[in-house]
């Protein structure tokens, strides 16, 4: 059995807490924390860029704290985060590219 309790998340679920409180207008994000990551609060969004653009001004992440992580040729992320509530919230936006097909290649 881990040593973490739950109290030991209380920075991360206290900051969420208040962010529902203070945005509740914000679109809703997947939310996690983490035993490995007691203190961090990782906010993730995969439908909608613009919602973590949302999220992100609201926080107020400037736009040159992001990262844009890539893997491949079609897919990647936005990553950033900021200091709230004692935590450290962590800011992720999924997205899909377009497919970069050479020309003369077919779509599989």
């Amino acid at each position: 059995m881990s040593g973490i309790r739950v109290k030991d998340l209380g920075v991360a679920l206290t900051a969420l807490r208040l962010l529902a409180l203070d945005h509740p207008e914000l679109p809703a994000p997947s939310a996690d924390v983490s035993t490995v990551f007691p203190d961090r609060l990782r906010l993730a969004f995969h439908e909608n860029l613009a919602d973590f653009e949302a999220w992100r001004e609201a926080l107020g992440l400037a736009s040159e704290a992001v990262e844009l992580r890539l893997w491949g040729r079609v897919s990647g992320s936005l990553c950033g985060s900021v200091p709230y509530a004692g935590a450290t919230v962590e800011l992720i936006g999924f997205l899909q590219l377009r497919s970069l097909e050479e020309p003369g290649e077919e779509a599989a």
